[in-house]
């Protein structure tokens, strides 16, 4: 049976792992189930979304 319940410090690490790599279908699960429940979480999202647009952004206007 699939361990479900995922602590904010493991939902961190496989946003940002998931910059990297692509997630298994159980880390998938794991976190989408995760951020649904937790506000926290899913702004941390959208901070490194921000995040990474900027940093993007900030690339090409060199």
């Amino acid at each position: 049976m699939m361990k479900i319940k995922l602590h904010c410090r493991h939902a961190h690490r496989l946003v940002i792992e998931s910059m990297d790599r692509t997630l298994s279908w159980r880390e998938r699960v794991q976190l989408r189930l995760h951020l649904m429940a937790c506000d926290m979480c899913s702004s941390f999202v959208q901070e490194i979304g921000v995040l990474r647009r900027s940093i993007r952004q900030w690339g090409r206007d060199d």
